[in-house]
């Protein structure tokens, strides 16, 4: 039982380093040298144009660390993707909880909500720019979409799996309104799976902020796309790396803070 205590402590963000975590990381590190072989080895056969060698996509991000451009395309992106993202997640959140809660509410807005939810989000682009323009808010439009489909269903699913009995203790305790029961009974017991759909949705948005950015917006996505029309695939890999690691450092801060959230747990 320590030893999958130790372990669960590691990956949730709490407890100390022992042997179970030494044998964690050992097999991440081995998982990331066997994934760069395999690439490597396959660039030795192929042509650099269409799969370039780790050292010349290391060299590219090397020196555009050195340069600062890595760090000013982030900049740029950042500025529709945190923004989109909360708004989008925001949104999400709160009409999954009301049509988790309400059977009027599933039976109105949950009844639109399922006949607009099969649209893909990227049909939705002309639409972007034709409201918000070639700007941040139009690339932060379709990152928002993405983020509020996830969220409302991870929210309404939340809601829908409260224990009844914790409901009916609540309401023999005096909690007998819809609002305090929500704020007392039901957002406390959702909220793993209000973070499950917040770190989920912050993983799509990373993916989808590439395809928003076909919009001619400044960031990373778009630096990547002009990178492929000039055949730099050396740019490519090199930028579709960054996303990697943007992504894993966004997913471990929404683990810790929901480690902290949970912690009553």
């Amino acid at each position: 039982m320590a030893s999958e205590t130790n372990t669960t402590d590691y990956l949730t963000g709490g407890g100390g380093f022992d042997t179970d975590d030494a044998r964690t990381v050992a097999l991440q590190a081995g998982a990331l040298v066997a994934f760069v072989a395999v690439w490597w080895v396959g660039a030795l056969v192929t042509s650099q144009n269409i799969l370039p060698r780790p050292p010349a996509v290391a060299q590219v991000l090397v020196a555009d660390l050195a340069s600062g451009q890595v760090f000013t395309l982030v900049g740029q992106s950042l500025r529709h993707y945190v923004p989109g993202l909360l708004v989008g997640s925001g949104l999400g959140m709160a009409v999954g909880v009301l049509v988790g809660w309400s059977q009027t509410a599933d039976n109105t807005v949950g009844t639109v909500a399922q006949f607009l939810r099969p649209v893909p989000p990227l049909a939705w682009i002309p639409f972007a720019v034709i409201w918000f323009g070639l700007t941040d808010a139009g690339a932060a439009f379709i990152i928002a979409i993405v983020a509020f489909w996830i969220n409302y269903y991870n929210a309404e699913s939340g809601v829908g799996s409260v224990d009844p009995a914790l409901l009916e203790v609540a309401q023999s305790l005096g909690t007998t309104t819809d609002r305090r029961l929500v704020r007392k009974v039901v957002l406390p017991s959702a909220v793993p799976e209000l973070f499950t759909g917040f770190r989920t949705a912050a993983g799509q948005a990373w993916m989808v902020m590439v395809a928003a950015e076909l919009l001619g917006v400044p960031g990373i996505g778009k630096h990547l796309w002009d990178a492929a029309n000039f055949l730099q695939m050396d740019v490519v890999m090199a930028y579709m790396l960054v996303i990697g690691v943007l992504f894993l450092l966004t997913d471990r801060l929404i683990k810790a803070g929901q480690s902290r959230v949970l912690a009553w747990r």
